[in-house]
């Protein structure tokens, strides 16, 4: 192996750790905000759930078969999972208007104020984080940037390498 290749997989190693020990991180915090209990009723949230409200919070609403592509389920367990979070009164399903087939899910206004609790907690989570910087996070928002710009790129190469 060259010196080169050993390299790139030291760094290949150290980002998988990385992403690891993040996403340990976050869903460590996903349960400290929405697995909760208030008095009898318990309003713990799946990883999966939290995940539904999070991109509806984002993007205001989303067709079932969206939401199926996003989090990579077939159609039937997506309207599972959308099943519960209405009865939890978190989200509401209505009927495109040009497309009367087509059903669209949002927050509900209770789903609103959970995503905004959330959101605000992350937020502190974050800026806790980045100040630990000694740039304040600047160089970290900058790789991450970069990182959006080519998402594209590396969903493709990923693919790639996958197949």
């Amino acid at each position: 192996m060259s010196k080169k290749s050993k390299q790139s997989n030291e760094i290949a190693s150290e980002i998988d750790k990385f992403f690891l020990q993040a996403t340990e991180m976050l869903w460590q915090h996903v349960t400290q905000c929405y697995g909760s209990t208030k008095g009898n009723e318990k309003k713990s949230l799946s990883i999966t759930e939290h995940f539904i409200i999070e991109f509806l919070g984002e993007e205001s609403f989303a067709s079932m078969s969206r939401l199926s592509q996003v989090i990579h389920v077939v159609p039937t367990t997506m309207t599972s999972i959308v099943d519960r979070l209405m009865k939890r009164g978190l989200v509401k399903r209505h009927r495109a208007k040009q497309d009367r087939r087509k059903v669209l899910v949002s927050l509900s206004e209770k789903g609103k104020q959970l995503y905004e609790v959330h959101y605000q907690e992350s937020l502190k989570l974050y800026s806790y984080y980045l100040n630990k910087f000694p740039d304040k996070g600047k160089q970290f928002r900058q790789n991450i940037n970069e990182l959006r710009k080519n998402i594209d790129y590396l969903k493709g190469k990923d693919s790639k390498i996958n197949n």
